[in-house]
């Protein structure tokens, strides 16, 4: 697991458009957050935050989609420019070792760079006093720090499990997790962030579930077989 995350890890800290569109994200996130709370008042913070987590965790897992598909042409503007993954899935799968633990290592990356944008605005309401230590553990902020990287995980998985072979294929997952953003952006309006986090959560394992079926499918496990 750690050795998969630190080639992810190697793979965007070369890639100067990771960068690029990582620090654009962030102030993005920033400046909205701020502006919506300024907008509505300090007593709207959390609810801000509570919005707005959904929204955060869509970018993470476009933004790595690069450490699957190595060869760079994810940057690529065209639709039919071809993916070649660089066999860590394969070998995993094919040695006969959990595709569970390959899952969850590939998430890590987009699930920390999940909450390094979450915390500039955070780190900003508390140096402006729109937020208080103790109102970090209130349930709205609760809510936002847990939601980040688990539906960056259930969006992660969506990519994971598309097996892309050309930078079209792999725009339609990107596209899919817009519908998971939106579901909970509207569920954080309309229950109670003690339900919605369960069933955030339980999103999160069924994409996993199905992510880990898909990936025994494709891939066999020929090489445990040989042995």
């Amino acid at each position: 697991m750690k050795a998969i995350l630190w080639k992810d890890w190697m793979i965007c800290r070369r890639s100067r458009p990771f960068w690029l569109m990582t620090v654009l994200m962030v102030v993005m996130m920033l400046v909205y957050i701020v502006g919506f709370v300024v907008w509505l008042g300090n007593e709207y913070t959390a609810m801000v935050f509570m919005l707005f987590g959904p929204m955060i965790a869509y970018f993470p897992p476009a933004l790595t989609a690069g450490t699957s598909y190595p060869n760079g042409h994810t940057l690529t503007m065209s639709m039919n420019a071809p993916l070649k993954t660089d066999g860590t899935v394969e070998a995993m799968r094919c040695s006969g070792r959990s595709m569970t633990q390959y899952l969850l290592a590939k998430s890590m990356l987009p699930m920390m760079l999940g909450l390094v944008m979450l915390l500039p605005p955070v780190l900003y309401c508390l140096y402006g006093g729109a937020l208080t230590v103790r109102s970090l553990t209130t349930p709205e902020m609760v809510y936002t720090l847990i939601a980040v990287p688990a539906l960056t995980f259930v969006n992660e998985q969506v990519l994971l499990a598309s097996h892309a072979t050309t930078t079209g294929t792999l725009n339609i997952p990107i596209l899919i997790t817009l519908i998971p953003m939106t579901g909970f952006t509207l569920m954080s309006t309309l229950v109670s962030p003690w339900v919605a986090l369960p069933i955030m959560l339980g999103v999160g394992v069924m994409a996993l579930g199905a992510s880990a079926l898909r990936s025994r499918h494709d891939y066999p496990t020929t090489f445990r077989r040989l042995a």
